[in-house]
């Protein structure tokens, strides 16, 4: 740099320069790089890293499209939100029915929740319509899995402990779970009645859960389960049923098949069973429009396997205390048009005393 002065500033010659320079010290190697800097890279990728996880979660949830929370059901669907079951360890595997005995219990595997949960939904029933009240009820889902056979089951258990009269019929012709679910031999059943191979009075089951309730099996798997559903016969044992008990009409989903409009269509209305986290709304809403095609009136939406803790859990608090392919056919087929006759014997049944008048509702019926 002295010499590149001397050229510039001076005559060449060294020292011809005004400008002088000293040298004070020797220049130091630096012990580490300036660059990259590790702490500054790391905060720096840490807050890019942060808001691109921000901007992904508002995507998928903007994006997903699966029932998480009870307060949006209504607004979304439109349809009122008649009852929320939470997830409980006593109800799993075989045991999936709730009973007074365990109604009170405490622990691990109590389902005490479940219990107030199916009381709740009973209330909600009830006052639905305080002057004329849905007598035949249809549990059904928009697909397989969403357990609408459980809570079919324990909403007439929880009906006949409250002193009414039930029936719980199995609407599901091509795979009936009503038996099973509450420990009851399969054997003869609806198909039979309807077909008339069978008394009403003789395929009629007693369960000890509850002394008002009454179980009528699927029975024989018929070829056409939907035309057998959907007969005149059929509209006719639901009637005289209903005149004298509360009607629990446990339907196959509404998306797989037609059977489960066809029995809304002849009934007072449908719960429409979804499972939180596992069930769409576009799901939900096809399964309202195939009740609204036919004809069939939704009573309410029922969530099934409620979280009570986390993000999805209830707002309620308990803390308080797939496929459906063609059947295989039996030996025997049933079909509404051969055999029987247009009455069943529900006086020897239910006794002399109807809650109902039978000819009333067979009128309206036909009108409908």
């Amino acid at each position: 740099m002295a010499y590149a002065i001397d050229q510039v500033e001076g005559d060449t010659t060294q020292g011809s320069s005004p400008v002088t320079i000293v040298t004070i010290g020797s220049a130091s190697l630096p012990s580490s790089p300036i660059f990259p800097d590790t702490s500054t890279a790391l905060i720096v990728g840490g807050l890019i890293g942060f808001g691109f996880g921000v901007a992904f979660a508002l995507t998928r949830t903007a994006s997903d499209r699966r029932i998480r929370a009870a307060d949006d059901v209504e607004q979304k669907t439109g349809v009122p939100l008649v009852g929320a079951i939470p997830a409980t360890e006593g109800m799993e595997g075989d045991n999936r029915l709730i009973g007074e005995s365990t109604s009170k219990g405490k622990g691990k595997g109590s389902n005490f929740a479940v219990s107030e949960a199916m009381r709740s939904l009973r209330t909600n029933l009830q006052f639905m319509d305080v002057d004329n009240p849905p007598r035949t009820i249809v549990v059904t889902s928009p697909l397989p899995g969403d357990g609408k056979s459980t809570i079919a089951c324990n909403l007439a258990i929880t009906l006949a402990v409250s002193g009414q009269p039930v029936v719980l019929v199995d609407g599901d012709l091509r795979r009936s779970a009503v038996a099973k679910t509450m420990g009851l031999p399969g054997g003869a059943g609806l198909t039979d009645v309807l077909s008339g191979r069978a008394d009403l009075s003789d395929v009629l089951q007693r369960t000890p859960r509850a002394k008002n309730l009454y179980v009528l099996a699927a029975g024989s798997v018929p070829p056409n389960p939907s035309e057998v559903l959907g007969s005149e016969r059929m509209r006719s044992l639901l009637v005289d049923l209903a005149s004298h008990a509360v009607v629990i009409i446990d339907a196959p989903p509404l998306l797989p098949v037609t059977d489960g409009a066809v029995l809304t269509h002849q009934a007072d209305g449908a719960l429409l069973v979804v499972g939180i986290g596992k069930t769409t709304y576009d799901l939900v809403e096809k399964a309202l429009d195939t009740l609204q095609k036919a004809s069939g009136r939704a009573l309410g939406i029922v969530l099934n396997r409620v979280p009570t803790r986390g993000v999805d859990a209830s707002p309620y608090s308990y803390e308080y205390r797939r496929e459906y392919g063609t059947p295989k056919l039996d030996e025997e087929s049933a079909s509404p048009a051969t055999g029987g006759t247009d009455s069943f014997d529900l006086e020897a049944i239910f006794g002399a005393t109807a809650t109902r008048d039978v000819e009333v509702r067979r009128q309206r019926a036909r009108r409908n």
